[in-house]
């Protein structure tokens, strides 16, 4: 009897000093302000480049490390952030002249500075992007970016105009008005006439403004984008890919009242032609037979 009673008090002896030590208190949650926030994701890519002389041993040397990275590969990098073509981009390493260099090549393998996506151009098939501060082109399928590339435009920033404009006429090989270094009419290659004498065409990318106003686009790119757009490929040329979503807005804006317009005249004709035809019929009805 005593045993059992010395066991119960014992037992609850243990219950009390659980409930008041060890067992975990319940309290309120921390406000918002004053919870540990996570750590946030912090991004892979380093796209901070630098003004800087590189030499053809430093690209082998980023081809020891990384395979993907080999001469050619890491040229043609070079040619996209510096606007030259890759011919030039090797003449100027051996000659030891500062090029716009990036910290990491690695992230710049996939790199593109144009959106991967455009959804206010989705219903259009073909589309072509010019953005002249970069100076960068690119063309899209229903909104997504199929291919990009550096281009070479106007001397001037009046020399290439922004505007909405559409792809009227391909020629396979223009001659342009102006002369090439031998004095002859400078030739034009898969050329997309877009307006006035202002051609998407092949041609050579010596810096990002180096043209007449025509839009220079390198080689192994202007024969894709030929074969890809047809006559009637909407093109927009914007000055900064800040005013890209505005220029689109009003462009379209305008396309829409321009088919409006289209379309109410042709209504008017249509129902003009069907009065008269009306009245003819009338008039043939009721004419007395000769």
């Amino acid at each position: 009897m005593f045993a059992r009673s010395n066991r119960c008090l014992l037992a609850a002896g243990i219950a009390l000093f659980i409930i008041s030590g060890c067992a975990p208190s319940h309290t309120a949650p921390l406000p918002a302000s004053r919870r540990l926030k996570a750590p946030s994701r912090i991004s892979r890519h380093n796209f901070s480049t630098a003004r800087r002389v590189i030499t053809e041993r430093d690209l082998l040397k980023l081809q020891q490390k990384d395979p993907v990275l080999d001469f050619s590969r890491c040229v043609e990098i070079l040619a996209r952030l510096n606007k030259m073509d890759p011919e030039y981009i090797r003449s100027d390493i051996k000659l030891h002249k500062p090029l716009i260099v990036p910290k990491d090549f690695a992230s710049y393998v996939n790199w593109s500075p144009l959106p991967r996506n455009i959804p206010e151009v989705r219903k259009f098939p073909h589309f072509i992007l010019v953005v002249k501060n970069i100076p960068f082109l690119g063309w899209y399928a229903n909104g997504r970016l199929v291919d990009d590339t550096y281009v070479g435009i106007g001397k001037l920033n009046t020399w290439t105009k922004a505007g909405f404009y559409r792809v009227d006429r391909k020629d396979p090989v223009h001659w342009s008005t102006y002369p090439d270094a031998y004095g002859d009419p400078a030739v034009m290659p898969d050329a997309l006439h877009i307006y006035a004498r202002v051609w998407i065409h092949l041609g050579d990318v010596i810096g990002p403004y180096c043209s007449h106003g025509c839009i220079n686009v390198p080689m192994g790119y202007s024969g894709k984008l030929w074969d890809w757009a047809p006559v009637g490929t909407p093109v927009l040329v914007t000055q900064s890919l800040k005013d890209l979503h505005r220029d689109l807005r009003v462009a379209l804006q305008k396309r829409r009242v321009l088919k409006g317009r289209f379309r109410k005249k042709r209504i008017i004709r249509r129902r003009t032609f069907k009065s008269v035809h009306k009245k003819q019929v009338k008039f043939l009805k009721t004419a007395p037979k000769q």
